[in-house]
């Protein structure tokens, strides 16, 4: 008999992975649904963002001279900032936006600036995925917690199933409903287990850096965070606020372009403006890298200084500057990002149907908890449902902490509600309807908001996906509802 790969594991072994894995699925499979959705969806920010806002002017590229005049007219408005920011577009984001210290305004391509920056419901969602909406501080280090204990619930996972690789390609679609759902969760776990192994990691890593780098300051550099941040992003020269003139960053445009042609830029820092220690740092995409970018550094005059190290620094240093691209998808143009939304829909299904499992579990020995699985199904469809009806508050001008209040108490409500009713079947198809509806009248209520801009082939594709999408979600509980109306009838025929 062929031997397994897989190492041979003791009952008592299986027995304890196993308990583990449950106690940790129970703790945190709500949140960590929550983070998982978000996190699909933020796949697609840029698109959905230029979707949620498309009256600003589209722009496919800037000159040097525009983006003196954006800079110059950004700093008028905030002279006192100590940052500016000029987010570059791109292929997947047609547009110029300039940014200071507290506000973001948009511009044409001559880097005339013609309005705020709005994308509410896109905030709420990042703000969700990094922050789960606590103070961001604590926010981000308890989603990077959720990420950890993601891969240990994968770990333990393969370790409660020594068979995991014998029976990888083998799924049951009839019998016991316990037995269907752990095969799902089972199969989809082990065919997706590097995508969200990955995405965990590096999402642990990208929440946990100020944990991390804390130690890392203690052991390495004698406590000196700053030496570490210097090691990983480059040394910035201190500060000199003697005022003086506006930055050349017209020259250092030009220069950029000299220096590396085939390296387009996708954003600019202005350090200091407007002072003797200003700096420029201009961002260039290195397509065929993982590194979120080189950053290329500029003095006042626009004269080239040097990089940061990005591209071909230390290892450790590229490394960490690849971990938000892999985090994202954020590499291999659409394709990567389509593949990247499918996989992190079916994560969404692993956390989903391991609670499943768990409820049909406890059906089996007779101990049942219909409310408590009845609030569970309230709470996979009934904040998937919110997203879709955020989307809606949102185009109707609603600002992003409205859609905050209105997720997280909607969630509740719903999951309550549900649980009252104590019927998960009902609760999910309502809810799965009321998602498919929110999502059809969100693509109906953009069209009729800005006909005008669906000459835009992302904005025309982004309502097309919400719409078929919607009607997807429509057609299940419709059918439902359908035959239980005819075998109703029948049964009183």
């Amino acid at each position: 008999m062929k031997s397994s790969i897989w190492p041979k594991s003791s009952n008592t072994r299986v027995d304890r992975s196993l308990a583990a894995h449950s106690v940790m699925a129970l703790a945190i499979s709500a949140l960590l649904f929550i983070v998982c959705l978000s996190g699909t969806l933020a796949v697609f920010e840029d698109e959905l963002g230029w979707w949620e806002y498309p009256a600003t002017p589209s722009v496919s590229s800037v000159t040097p001279e525009a983006a003196q005049s954006a800079m110059e007219a950004g700093l008028a408005i905030e002279p006192d900032s100590s940052h500016l920011y000029l987010y570059l577009p791109r292929d997947n984001w047609p547009r110029f936006v300039v940014a200071t210290d507290n506000s973001v305004q948009t511009a044409n391509a001559d880097g005339e600036l013609v309005g705020p920056y709005e994308s509410a419901w896109n905030d709420f969602l990042i703000h969700m995925h990094y922050y789960l909406h606590l103070p961001e501080s604590f926010g981000m280090i308890f989603v990077a917690i959720l990420g950890v204990m993601l891969v240990a619930m994968s770990i333990s996972g393969f370790l409660a199933h020594p068979r995991i690789f014998r029976d990888a390609f083998r799924l049951k679609r009839s019998g016991q409903p316990r037995l269907i759902q752990a095969d799902l969760h089972n199969r989809l776990s082990v065919w997706t287990a590097p995508f969200h192994i990955l995405v965990a990691a590096t999402g642990a890593v990208i929440g946990l850096f100020v944990v991390v780098a804390y130690l890392l300051a203690v052991t390495s550099y004698n406590g000196d965070t700053q030496a570490l941040s210097n090691a990983i992003f480059g040394a910035e020269a201190a500060p000199d606020e003697t005022p003086s003139d506006m930055p050349d960053l017209a020259m250092a445009m030009q220069n950029m372009a000299i220096e590396t042609p085939d390296t387009p830029p996708f954003l600019v820092v202005v350090h200091d403006p407007g002072t003797v220690g200003q700096h420029i740092g201009i961002y260039g995409e290195h397509t065929d890298r993982l590194i979120y970018g080189e950053t290329y550094e500029f003095d006042a005059s626009g004269t080239f200084l040097g990089v940061e190290g990005s591209s071909n620094g230390a290892l450790g240093q590229q490394i960490a500057s690849s971990v938000y691209r892999l985090h994202f998808g954020d590499f291999g143009g659409l394709i990567m990002k389509v593949a990247y939304f499918i996989l992190g829909a079916l994560l969404c299904i692993i956390v989903a149907s391991g609670m499943n499992i768990y409820f049909l579990k406890a059906k089996e020995k007779g101990r049942a908890k219909p409310r408590l699985e009845a609030a569970w199904a309230g709470f996979v469809w009934g904040s998937s449902a919110l997203f879709a009806f955020t989307l809606i508050a949102a185009l109707l001008g609603a600002p992003s902490i409205a859609l905050t209040y209105v997720f997280w108490v909607g969630a509740i409500v719903l999951s309550a509600l549900s649980a009252w009713k104590g019927q998960n079947g009902t609760a999910g198809r309502i809810l799965r309807a009321v998602l498919g509806l929110s999502m059809v009248v969100s693509a109906i209520l953009h069209a009729a908001l800005h006909a005008d801009t669906y000459a835009n082939v992302y904005i025309a594709l982004t309502s097309l996906a919400l719409l078929l999408g919607g009607l997807g979600f429509l057609v299940e509980p419709g059918a439902r509802l359908f035959g239980q109306k005819e075998k109703t009838r029948l049964q009183h025929s």
